[in-house]
Formats: C-alpha cells, sequence, structure tokens
C-alpha cells in the first residue's frame, strides 16, 4: 500500500450488492500489502441498482470474472454500464447449482459440511480457478472483481487461492471469509424489508453451514488442501496448472 494512502475500508457501498469487498490491506509475502483498490470480491452484479452502476463505474474496473454456473448466469445476466471499456469472463466454478432437497440430513447437517463443499469446489473447478488466476495476473487485468451470487463460496474458494498465493496467512484469509456473515445479515434484513431476491427460493434446503461463514470452515478447507497437495501451491501446481512463473506474475500485478 502506499504510504499516505488511506484505507477506503473493507466494504464498499454498491447499491444492490451486499457482500462487495476490496481485498487490499492484507500483509502479504516478504511484509509488504496487498493494494487497495485492486482486486475486489462480490456478490451477483446482476443486483446493481442504477445507482449501483455508477458507482460501480466510477471504481474503474476492466476485468470482472463470473463464478457462476451457466443457468444462474443465463437466468440472472449482468449487464455492464454503458460505454463500459472491460471485459467479462465467464469461469463456472460447478456445472450446475447443487440440489440439496434430496440428501442425507445426517451429512448435510455436519459442521464441516460446508468445508467438504469447497473442496468439491476446489476439485470441479480446478481448470476455472488456474484461468481465473491466469487472467487476474495478465497486464492491464486490474482493477479486477471477481463473484458468484452471494460471494461466499464460490468466491471464498478463490479469494482464499488468490491470498494464500500472495502469502497472506491462512489466518487472515479466515477472517476475510468470516465478513460474509456480515453481508448474509444484510441480506436478511433487506429481503425482511420486503425486497425481492432471485435466490430466496434456494436458501430453503441449503445445508446449515453453508448459511453461515464460520472462520473455522475456511481454515479447514485450507488445512484439507494441505493434507492432500502440501500447500496452496502444492495444489495450483498440480491442479490449476498455475506453477511458480504464474504465481510471481499474479504476486507483481499485485
Amino acid at each position: 500500500m502506499t504510504a499516505g494512502v488511506p484505507s477506503p475500508g473493507r466494504f464498499r457501498e454498491i447499491d444492490g450488492c451486499f457482500n462487495f469487498r476490496d481485498l487490499g490491506g492484507y500483509r502479504a509475502g516478504d511484509g509488504w500489502t496487498v493494494p487497495w483498490r485492486r482486486l475486489y470480491r462480490a456478490d451477483g452484479l446482476h443486483r446493481f441498482s442504477a445507482g449501483g452502476r455508477a458507482a460501480f463505474g466510477a471504481l474503474g474496473i476492466v476485468s470482472v470474472l463470473d463464478l457462476r454456473t451457466g443457468d444462474e448466469a443465463g437466468q440472472c445476466p449482468w449487464t455492464p454500464p454503458d460505454g463500459w471499456p472491460g471485459r467479462r469472463s465467464h469461469l463456472p466454478l460447478l456445472a450446475g447449482v447443487p440440489d440439496w432437497s434430496g440428501g442425507d440430513p445426517g451429512e448435510l447437517n455436519r459442521d464441516d459440511f460446508a468445508a467438504g463443499h469447497y473442496l468439491h469446489i476446489a476439485e470441479e473447478g480446478a481448470a476455472e480457478l488456474g484461468r481465473a488466476v491466469r487472467l487476474l495476473a495478465e497486464p492491464g487485468a486490474l482493477p479486477a472483481v471477481f463473484h458468484c451470487s452471494a460471494g461466499k463460496d464460490r468466491t471464498g474458494v478463490l479469494a482464499a487461492l488468490v491470498l494464500r498465493l500472495l502469502g497472506v496467512p491462512a489466518g487472515a484469509v479466515a477472517d476475510d471469509y468470516a465478513l460474509s456473515e456480515r453481508a448474509t445479515a444484510r441480506w436478511e434484513a433487506s429481503v425482511a424489508g420486503g425486497v425481492p431476491d432471485d435466490t430466496l427460493s434456494t436458501w430453503a434446503t441449503v445445508p446449515p453451514s453453508l448459511l453461515r461463514s464460520d472462520r473455522e470452515t475456511m481454515l479447514a478447507f485450507l488445512r484439507g488442501i494441505d493434507e492432500r497437495y502440501g500447500s496452496v501451491a502444492g495444489w495450483a501446481a498440480a491442479r490449476l496448472g498455475i506453477g511458480a512463473a504464474d504465481a510471481e506474475r499474479l504476486r507483481r500485478a499485485l
């Protein structure tokens, strides 16, 4: 972070979104800090109001990475602001939105269900996660935002990958993940106030641990990656096609 530049705050007020956050400010490798206003994570951009679209345009974002399924993106498309010069990349981390309605209640109600689901996303979405890292590391790709629907699960997996490749400690990655708890509370307040939402119908069958953003969930996911691959860098190299040179390009970009 440049000396004398004030922190803009973690949450950005983009009307229509509840979980639009700046990933800057975290201490990373070799004592440096992830810069503010360069990389954002978010929930569904299709919810922008007119004011939200204007606020988004003011951020100067040039890359949008949409992690939603093809059906989600087709049913709730995002329309960029008029004249937006950037690029949207569709990188679905799952083939379809999971249907939890017929699952085993004993399994779905486990406290560690969410961490296991994130490991599944890490495997099924491996190719697109690798592509996401390479896109973010391209010259001129920043500022960028990546998002899914709630901005918590698929977005959380990519955020963990990027931050750990940058050298951000696992504890700080878990702290960042846990901030989605505040976003969920904002979403619930909006729904309670009568504002319609396109994701409301799917939440009735979502497993309990996926309704929360427990810090331990992210730590358990990262431990699972370490157990399988030795480290996040090992996972990136073995499954995502992200080697040391790609990781270095990402660090230089940020």
